[in-house]
């Protein structure tokens, strides 16, 4: 799974959710293993997925973007973020029109997927 926005907390293991569009990762569920990259499309010809760490997910489910809380922009990796702000930036990098009140953030589904750092258990 590609974390180019927040390779830094990924680094220092801050990061522990993540959302995605919800017609993502259907199969996913807790047990399962990811391996974190910095970037996994777009890379040049010959260029190489940097393998940041592995990871366990502990929960995995699809909820309304507008749960999202301060605590979750941190866990997300932007502790400096609003709720409503974090859902603008999210709605904005997946295609989504950015809402203009935070009714048009309860409409959007995405699927919240929350892991572990396996600090070097075997994959």
């Amino acid at each position: 799974m590609a974390c180019s926005m927040t390779i830094d907390a990924v680094r220092d293991q801050t990061k522990t959710v993540t959302r995605r569009k919800v017609g993502s990762w259907e199969s996913l569920k807790p047990g399962d293993r990811l391996t974190l990259i910095e970037k996994g499309m777009g890379l040049p010809k010959g260029a190489k997925q940097v393998v940041i760490c592995e990871v366990e997910v502990v929960d995995v489910r699809v909820e309304p973007l507008s749960r999202i809380t301060e605590a979750e922009c941190a866990a997300e990796g932007f502790p400096q973020y609003t709720p409503f702000e974090f859902a603008a930036f999210w709605m904005a990098g997946h295609g989504y029109a950015l809402p203009a009140d935070e009714r048009a953030v309860n409409r959007v589904l995405c699927r919240r997927i929350e892991w572990r750092y396996l600090d070097g258990e075997p994959s």
